[in-house]
């Protein structure tokens, strides 16, 4: 298990990866279907614009503990699937 979470460059990368492809997907997904909300982050949204917005008034929030529980799991997630592929590579 510590060799899943250990850092390497792939891991990483992958997990830069699937944030930014996860994050950009939902985002298409919530602005088809809800039109005036604007998210970034999945499963955590992280930022979230919407409008229209008066003037003079912030209408949008970021929540930087959920941008860190995305990074994480994201993470997370990149060290089991790089682990498994290992795996597999070595028992054939």
């Amino acid at each position: 298990m510590s060799n899943t979470l250990r850092p390497t460059l792939l891991k990483i990368a992958l997990a830069v990866l699937l944030f930014l492809v996860s994050s950009y997907l939902w985002r298409l997904y919530v602005v088809s279907t809800v039109t005036d909300t604007f998210p970034l982050g999945f499963p955590f949204p992280f930022y979230t614009a919407w409008g229209p917005c008066p003037p003079g008034e912030t209408c949008s929030k970021t929540n930087n503990l959920f941008f860190l529980l995305d990074l994480l799991f994201w993470y997370i997630l990149s060290g089991l699937i790089v682990s498994r592929i290992a795996r597999s590579k070595r028992t054939r």
